[in-house]
């Protein structure tokens, strides 16, 4: 949850999330962001918006990656989604 375009968005929806007794791990740059956390990750503070996925998205990423495998669950086959990739 960087600041930028989507922040008041997500914070909105991390306060709602919250509000419902959910465990939030926050990825951000904003104090009140990472307040709602259960578990916050705060990023380098004053990084571009346009760099923002390269701190935080790719980091949650890696991060479900491997507690997918931690868990013993396979990445490629999530539970409740169906992958499909065709090719002619």
């Amino acid at each position: 949850m960087p600041t930028g375009a989507a922040y008041d968005d997500m914070l909105d929806l991390a306060a709602e999330l919250r509000r419902r007794e959910a465990e939030l791990l926050v990825i951000s740059d904003d104090p009140a962001a990472l307040a709602l956390a259960t578990t916050p990750l705060a990023l380098p503070p004053e990084v571009p918006e346009w760099l923002s996925p390269l701190v935080a998205v790719a980091p949650g990423q890696l991060l479900a990656l491997h507690l997918a495998l931690t868990k013993g669950l396979n990445p490629d086959e999530p539970l409740g989604l169906r992958k499909v990739t065709r090719t002619l």
